[in-house]
């Protein structure tokens, strides 16, 4: 039941007419048993990034939810490969009651046994280079990295290397 079917199933029951409130004729169990039948707002799941933006995408020319599975780009099939059935749920549920992108997982890459101040990992965006310096991160400076910008700056391996400590922040 939706918020206004619940009203009207409110306005439904027998009143009395009073001097300062109107009162309702029913009894606490009746009122829960309404409450109970009310359906929350569920929560939009998180979809990654090119998946949302196929939804978006294919919505945005009014197609099919069938279309939207059927001819799905090769990335978005990878995702339902993970977990078939489970995952095309998932994006007909987003297709449905809408989504939100997930955040992808940030580090920050330190070198261990380096002198502090100059052991987390940096990346300067205006210059395009990588570099160890502190933990601050002024504006054209990057100390929390994604691990897909660490791989494309070759810096894959810090996940398995014992010389370096990775850790996961928000």
């Amino acid at each position: 039941m939706n918020k206004q079917e619940l009203i009207e199933k409110i306005n439904a029951i027998p009143w009395n007419e009073g001097l300062g409130v109107d009162t309702l004729k029913i009894n606490r169990a009746g009122l829960i048993q309404l409450i109970e039948q009310f359906d929350e707002p569920k929560e939009k799941v998180a979809l990654p990034r090119p998946v949302a933006n196929w939804i978006s995408c294919v919505r945005g020319r009014n197609m099919t939810l069938h279309f939207a599975l059927e001819n799905a780009p090769e990335e978005v099939n990878l995702w339902f490969c993970e977990d078939e059935k489970n995952r095309q749920n998932i994006f007909a549920d987003a297709w449905v009651n809408g989504y939100h992108i997930e955040r992808a997982k940030r580090y920050i890459v330190k070198v261990k046994g380096v002198e502090e101040g100059y052991d987390h990992l940096n990346y300067r965006i205006s210059a395009d280079k990588w570099f160890f310096s502190g933990e601050s991160e002024p504006l054209d400076f990057r100390t929390k990295h994604t691990r897909k910008q660490l791989e494309i700056g070759g810096f894959g391996e810090v996940f398995n290397n014992p010389l370096f400590e990775v850790e996961e922040v928000e």
